[in-house]
């Protein structure tokens, strides 16, 4: 099964590649779509440097840029490790970074992988199959308070805690152990939209399981420390939550200043570090749209680093 179509890979590239000599990084490489059409763009002095937590995303991504040689590295990591990972390739700073986050459509569409509700499947949802807990794991020891939080938090499902009950329910019966299951238990709450309700729901317990929004704030800490002054860090988000978290960890360096809004002067000294490139999201075009209907919700955000003196 193949790995989804590069949502605005035109858009996205033509951003973030700001010196076709310089390095950059693809920080969620997947099927290689963007890492390849990063490479075409570049020089023959240009770098790049591919990373994807998943194994399978990372054989196909070395087989679709084999072509490009020893300029690109292909790292089966997570991006929270970018920086241990450009120590390791003897890179010490970049001019531009990739997240495309979210899962894969190679994920979703095979069912041993436990992502899809539309197929029966292992309870496992893990992006990186070397961690140790499964979705099965965290639903067998989890309350449903923390069940329910996840499902608010992270699906924004209303019926958050009747949900959780169902499933917890369905455990002490020992019948949660495949997708299947799990479908079963959030039916059984009789929901009017069963298949967004399904898809709030395994996207909420997906986030848990692999720590995506931690990961998120940690790998864009690690990207902006990487950046080169006048490089650029391009995010394409396709849910709320993670699009909050890219608003706020990079907004906060948008402003630098962290005083009180009503505080006359500023007394904490904190200076901007990046500036929004492009003011508003970047949306994909309905073209785009109408051939791969995941661009639907994406959203493109750009950023660029300042230098010492314009921070001033």
């Amino acid at each position: 099964m193949g790995f989804h179509v590069p949502v605005m890979a035109r858009e996205a590239v033509a951003h973030l590649v700001v010196d076709p000599a310089a390095t950059y990084i693809d920080a969620t490489a997947g099927g290689g779509g963007h890492s390849a059409a990063i490479a075409a763009a570049l020089r023959a002095s240009g770098r790049l440097l591919a990373i994807d937590r998943d194994a399978a995303a990372v054989a196909a991504s070395r087989a679709r840029l084999a072509p490009f040689g020893d300029r690109v590295q292909v790292v089966n990591a997570d991006y929270a490790a970018m920086a241990a990972c450009c120590r390791r390739c003897g890179i010490q700073s970049v001019r531009g970074v990739l997240f495309d986050l979210g899962v894969s459509s190679h994920q979703i569409d095979t069912p041993a992988r436990g992502f899809s509700h539309r197929a029966s499947g292992p309870l496992d949802m893990r992006m990186d199959e070397r961690q140790p807990e499964t979705a099965a794991a965290w639903l067998a020891r989890a309350s449903v308070e923390a069940i329910a939080r996840a499902l608010r938090d992270y699906g924004e499902e209303r019926a958050a805690r009747r949900v959780a009950r169902a499933i917890v329910a369905r455990r002490q019966r020992g019948e949660l152990r495949t997708t299947a299951d799990l479908r079963a238990a959030v039916m059984a709450c009789r929901p009017t939209a069963p298949n967004k309700t399904l898809a709030r729901v395994f996207q909420a317990i997906r986030i848990v399981v692999n720590a995506e929004l931690a990961q998120l704030e940690r790998g864009l800490e690690e990207a902006a420390a990487l950046l080169e002054p006048g490089g650029r860090l391009v995010v394409l988000t396709y849910q709320s939550g993670e699009d909050r978290v890219v608003k706020r960890k990079m907004e906060g360096l948008v402003r630098g200043c962290i005083c009180p809004p009503r505080a006359p002067v500023c007394t904490c000294g904190r200076l901007p570090t990046f500036r929004r490139a492009v003011r508003r999201p970047l949306r994909a075009a309905a073209a785009e749209i109408a051939a791969n209907p995941r661009a639907r919700s994406a959203r493109l955000r750009v950023y660029e680093k300042l230098g010492e003196e314009a921070a001033r």
